[in-house]
């Protein structure tokens, strides 16, 4: 696997959510991002222990699984609930969403969010995502699926 996650810069897919790898996840990176919230599209191991240790109730994860035959919209309703909730939360400033490396779930999830909650154009924003973050959205059977997904909420 090419190293371009970690270096890649994050996401901003809305001014409260930003997305990227989970190795990201530093002192540092909170500080400069004003992260308060954030949630772990992938498994707990994939997360850094010291913000799910100090911030119980600022960290949640997802478990789900980066699959190309998978479907990512399983893992959407407990994503969607989850991040309204942060997102509501009066100390939030902003939600950092992540995955192992922040190229599928953690994006294609924050994508399908902000075009069914704040109505954000798929294109524009796919668009959007890849001029930030180029190592993203690799997996064809998730882009289908959001893509989809994204058009029925538009109609």
């Amino acid at each position: 696997m090419s190293r371009g996650y970690l270096v890649d810069s994050p996401a901003v897919v809305h001014p409260s959510i930003i997305v990227s790898a989970g190795p990201h996840l530093t002192e540092e990176f909170k500080a400069k991002y004003q992260i308060t919230h954030v949630i772990n599209c992938a498994f707990d191991k994939d997360s850094p222990e010291w913000f799910r240790n100090r911030y119980p109730n600022q960290y949640a994860c997802i478990n789900a699984e980066d699959d190309i035959n998978g479907n990512i919209l399983i893992w959407y309703p407990k994503f969607r609930d989850t991040l309204t909730s942060f997102l509501k939360d009066p100390t939030c400033r902003r939600v950092f969403v992540h995955c192992q490396c922040g190229i599928n779930r953690s994006i294609f999830l924050a994508l399908a969010y902000a075009c069914d909650i704040f109505k954000c154009d798929y294109q524009t924003l796919y668009k959007s995502i890849l001029r930030q973050r180029p190592c993203a959205m690799t997996n064809p059977t998730y882009d289908k699926q959001i893509k989809l997904f994204c058009s029925k909420k538009s109609d």
